[in-house]
């Protein structure tokens, strides 16, 4: 008879931790779930950021949303700094700078579509190109 008791004891104690440690886990899923839902948002609004220094002339890649977009451009250098920004085919959709010497600006453009463009830098000094 002991050992019934004993055994009805143990399935109800390991039971019992079941469905705690479920409850726990169904708690720290929500959490996680509500965490990555805040992260997502994050990562749209800022996926199409740019925001590095290079030196010298640079053909970069870009991916662009489509309407409008701010970009925010700094020079630091005497020579030319020209900033274009192009379709893939090297059609010409923006200048987004043509200043000689040090420069910080801002350029409003709207971009026609979703996908990759060309930004096609010229110059020689120290610049970074990012979107707000």
């Amino acid at each position: 008879m002991k050992n019934y008791i004993k055994f009805a004891v143990s399935v109800f104690v390991i039971f019992g931790l079941v469905i705690a440690c479920n409850s726990d886990k169904s708690e720290k899923d929500k959490k996680n779930q509500q965490t990555q839902k805040k992260d997502t948002v994050q990562i749209n609004k800022d996926q199409y950021r740019i925001a590095e220094n290079f030196t010298g002339n640079k053909n970069q890649i870009i991916d662009l949303m489509k309407g409008p977009a701010n970009f925010v451009l700094t020079h630091q250098g005497e020579g030319k700094f020209e900033v274009r920004l192009m379709h893939p085919d090297g059609e010409l959709i923006e200048v987004l700078a043509d200043v000689t010497g040090n420069y910080t600006g801002k350029k409003k453009v709207e971009i026609p579509e979703t996908r990759a463009y060309i930004l096609d830098v010229k110059t020689d000094g120290i610049w970074s190109v990012y979107r707000e």
